[in-house]
């Protein structure tokens, strides 16, 4: 760190460096805090000042502010930007070393609460592939901390962080006993996520994660992979049970199996998704982040066309809400009504799974997956796939056919419904 008095003649004098990526810092004698950085091309004019930060051992911290590059500003306008000046009101303007020395010390989250932690966590960080998260899933989040952690939320972080391990598991043991061991699982699960980030930036204050007891000691739910899906003559029963919904939920049911949608998919589906002349479909923003573009089946054009007959012109959603207490002004669809209403045990991501294993047990793999956009990560599938909505347009129809039979008759029923054929060409 070269310290020198600073004038035309010495910074002209002092040569650039050499190798790449490497700078040298020098010193003036003459103005305190006034540096000149060295690089291999320029010569750059900074100020560097020593400001409280009680975050660290010392109780400060060095920090450094630009001033401009030699050349473009002199030392005389580099002296005077650092220490200040008198405008042409004789007011004094402070200088850059006064501003860093007078700039607020770092928020270190003394005063911070769970619930601020939260809504900085959410706004601020990203997915693992640094994307941003969706809002639904955010919404998601913080109304099971919200509905799980009430009397935590306006607790501060240094209070977390002492919350004995046994209120925890009391906790835990509460939610799993009149929620379920999953719903105590992701509860805590999306707790630990706002915690884990209140660690990387409030360290100085929230210096442990209390809730990786529950981890660490195996006390959540294992979750194990769900694999219920309408099985033979469960369509049958499911096509039953349908009955006792309203029209609109009916609808959306089907669609969700006609197609092997998610659930916001088709329950978020707006009429600007849909083509009838071109009888398509395309969500812009699915799940893994890309657009689905899929054909209609003679079965689900059928339920489109039947429903834009009557459709209110002034909402969006092609399965409005049912109930005027709705907030989100689409239908929703639950699988505890689903369940009660067919008898079978499944959820609504189940009817997905069943048009998946409907595709693959015809033999159309690569179809099904294209059609439910499951996304082929070969090198093939990147840059050689050259599938477009027309190509699936059959597969689908085939497999909307075998849903439809086994809907309408059941297994072992060998039914050829000639009108139904001629249509399907």
């Amino acid at each position: 760190m070269p310290v020198m008095k600073f004038d035309k003649r010495s910074i002209d004098a002092i040569p650039f460096t050499q190798e790449t990526g490497v700078q040298i810092n020098y010193f003036d004698t003459v103005t305190v805090g006034l540096g000149l950085r060295v690089g291999t091309q320029s010569k750059t004019f900074f100020v560097k000042a020593d400001v409280k930060d009680p975050t660290k051992s010392k109780g400060y911290k060095t920090a450094k502010k630009t001033l401009g590059r030699y050349g473009e500003i002199t030392l005389e306008q580099a002296r005077l930007i650092m220490s200040g000046r008198i405008d042409k009101d004789g007011d004094i303007v402070p200088g850059a070393r006064l501003e860093l020395k007078q700039a607020p010390a770092e928020d270190t989250g003394t005063t911070a609460t769970l619930r601020q932690l939260m809504e900085e966590c959410f706004r601020e960080r990203k997915r693992k592939d640094g994307k941003e998260r969706k809002e639904g899933t955010i919404n998601s989040y913080r109304r099971g901390i919200e509905f799980h952690f009430p009397t935590w939320l306006e607790l501060t972080l240094a209070d977390i962080a002492k919350l004995p391990p046994d209120v925890i598991i009391d906790r835990h043991e509460q939610i799993k006993a009149n929620r379920g061991a999953y719903a105590a699982k992701d509860a805590f699960t999306y707790l630990t996520l706002v915690v884990n980030y209140g660690l990387i930036k409030y360290p100085s204050v929230l210096t442990r994660n209390p809730f990786s007891i529950l981890s660490k000691n195996q006390i959540l739910a294992v979750v194990r992979q769900r694999e219920e899906k309408l099985d033979g003559n469960d369509f049958k029963q499911f096509f039953t049970g349908l009955q006792k919904f309203n029209d609109t939920t009916r609808d959306a049911l089907l669609i969700t199996l006609y197609h092997g949608m998610r659930n916001n998919e088709v329950t978020c589906l707006k009429w600007e998704h849909v083509n009838l002349e071109q009888k398509a479909i395309c969500i812009p923003d699915t799940k893994n982040r890309r657009a689905l573009h899929v054909p209609m089946s003679r079965q689900t054009y059928e339920i489109f066309e039947r429903r834009k007959e009557t459709a209110d012109p002034d909402n969006a959603f092609v399965f409005p809400a049912v109930s005027s207490q709705s907030r989100t002004g689409h239908v929703a669809l639950h699988p505890n009504t689903l369940r009660l209403a067919t008898g079978l045990d499944i959820t609504i991501h189940a009817l997905r799974r069943s048009f998946i294993t409907t595709g693959r047990k015809l033999k159309m793999f690569e179809d099904t997956d294209r059609l439910t956009n499951h996304v082929d990560s070969s090198i093939s599938g990147k840059h050689y796939d050259g599938t477009d909505i027309e190509d699936l347009r059959k597969p689908l129809q085939l497999i909307n056919n075998e849903i439809e039979r086994l809907m309408l008759h059941g297994v072992g029923a060998k039914v050829i419904d000639f009108g139904m054929a001629q249509n399907d060409r």
